[in-house]
């Protein structure tokens, strides 16, 4: 037969599970907490990627209406196989031949390395008094782009030095013609070869015997100072360079640049490609670095859940502890523990909160942490109340015959606490367990919003944060609605589920709230 107490159990299972409140709080939380669980494996990519897809991306299933409609998705323009180009060599004395080789994947292409194919260039120079650029071999490859133009795009290929003798450098020349004719060079010798950044000569980056990513974007500075011949800061250039909808042609040309005597070039060419950074991406689009933001709210999800309830488990245990031995063993006891409880109830939480933050952020070690810290702060700040509580419920729990019996047969008083009065605080606890939950949860939020720069780990404070110190530049991208109302309304949503929980446990055991 089942005991008593836990047929009682089962009929308190009942009553929550009979409350439209509780199960609608109870499946809110369920989402939630398996959200958290299985964030690496929901999240596409990690979550502080930077351009997974185009900055201010909006999601996918936005593209549904007009103002979204034909955005570009992110998009391999070009086919990675080297066979698939146009080669022209220019002059004589180059020889190219397509090689079988084992070719790592590009470090910015999206695309993995699958033709294991290169391009071999065997070039003899001849030598001239004042270094020349010499054209070796042109690479063509049309494409056909049928979106709105992107913001950005990224663009280069991978490259292996096999030969270096008796030159001054080569390097990549790169450009892009638009269905109307009108050429953009994307590479300069004379802005790029000295660049710490860009890799598109030999002096620069590139090393005899080892495979080079040649990885550029139109988010360059250098970049766009080559296409647009200007000094200027061009936002989204992008919109300008696929402005169309047409066939494209991308071309690689290799130049050598002699020296004062005759010189031999042999290099291997592979994957070049042209990615274009979407404007509409996954589940939440993507930030102002192209972060994927689903990935950040998956990941955030845990912060919030496990901030909340650890720091509602430690606090509402250490609370009714401390309650009940001050109730039970009253006298001295009583008295320090409750004069405790008045010095805790009269420091100010937020302002603490700040310094506490301020502070753990000068040290690297104590910000990795962070949260550790932040539940710990919680707890000593919050037990008094429902210390208070519990203490006030176990002295009138004292004057029931049942606890007098109990001590006139010589139970000990942790006896008495065990056996008697935790199982009738019971109720009472795990409704203030509930109830308990949000206000951690908001507070944590909001010191994420307030301290956006004190870890890196993404939260939905966070997100809501960054988005607020963005606001001026998301007036022109539809004011990035997509940043802000999914991690806002997901700390209201939650809180609102522990809420919901936490009313459906005071009607079950509050007797007063007790459906009949």
């Amino acid at each position: 037969m089942q005991s008593a107490y836990k047929r009682k159990r089962l009929g308190w299972l009942r009553s929550i599970l009979t409350d439209k409140m509780g199960v609608i709080g109870i499946a809110i939380i369920v989402f939630f907490s398996a959200l958290a669980v299985l964030a690496p494996f929901v999240a596409p990519v990690a979550p502080n990627t930077k351009l997974a897809a185009g900055p201010w991306a909006v999601p996918s299933w936005a593209t549904v209406f007009p103002e979204y409609a034909n955005l570009p998705p992110n998009t391999e323009a070009l086919n990675p196989s080297i066979g698939s180009w146009t080669v022209q060599t220019i002059g004589t004395g180059v020889v190219s031949k397509v090689l079988s080789v084992s070719v790592p994947t590009p470090t910015e292409s999206r695309y993995g390395s699958s033709t294991n194919t290169a391009l071999e260039i065997n070039a003899t120079v001849g030598a001239s008094s004042f270094p020349s650029f010499i054209p070796i071999v042109n690479l063509t490859q049309s494409f056909s782009y049928h979106y709105r133009a992107p913001y950005n795009f990224q663009f280069g290929l991978t490259n292996f030095p096999v030969v270096v003798s008796n030159l001054t450098d080569y390097y990549y020349l790169m450009s892009i013609t638009q269905p109307n004719g009108k050429t953009f060079t994307l590479t300069s010798y004379r802005i790029m070869a000295s660049s710490p950044v860009e890799k598109i000569s030999y002096k620069n980056g590139f090393h005899t015997g080892y495979w080079t990513s040649s990885d550029l974007s139109t988010s360059d500075p250098d970049v766009t100072n080559v296409a647009f011949q200007t000094t200027t800061v061009i936002a989204n250039p992008g919109l300008s360079l696929l402005s169309e909808q047409g066939t494209y042609k991308f071309q690689i040309t290799l130049y050598a640049v002699t020296s004062t005597q005759a010189g031999h070039l042999v290099v291997q060419i592979a994957e070049p490609y042209l990615f274009v950074l979407g404007r509409q991406y996954g589940l939440l689009g993507t930030d102002n670095y192209g972060q994927d933001l689903w990935s950040q709210f998956a990941f955030g999800s845990r912060i919030s859940i496990e901030v909340g309830l650890v720091a509602s488990i430690i606090t509402v245990f250490a609370g009714m502890l401390i309650g009940l031995i001050a109730g039970i063993f009253a006298g001295i006891t009583d008295e320090v523990l409750m004069r405790l409880a008045d010095i805790v109830l009269t420091i100010p939480f937020v302002p603490l909160a700040i310094v506490v933050i301020f502070v753990l952020t000068q040290s690297p070690t104590l910000a990795a942490s962070l949260y550790f810290w932040l539940v710990i702060l919680f707890f000593l700040l919050s037990w008094p109340g429902l210390a208070r509580i519990i203490r006030a419920q176990t002295l009138s729990l004292k004057e029931r015959g049942f606890i007098e019996s109990a001590v006139a047969l010589g139970g000990g008083r942790f006896y008495i606490i065990r056996r008697h009065l935790m199982p009738n605080v019971m109720g009472l606890v795990y409704a203030t367990l509930a109830l308990s939950v949000p206000g951690f949860i908001l507070t944590e939020a909001a010191l994420d919003f307030l301290f956006p720069a004190a870890s890196n780990i993404p939260t939905w404070g966070r997100i809501v944060s960054l988005a607020y110190d963005n606001a001026s530049s998301a007036s022109l991208y539809g004011f990035g609605w997509w940043w802000f109302i999914p991690a806002g309304l997901a700390i209201v949503v939650l809180s609102l589920a522990f809420v919901l929980l936490g009313y459906a446990l005071d009607s079950t055991f509050n007797p007063k709230l007790r459906k009949r």
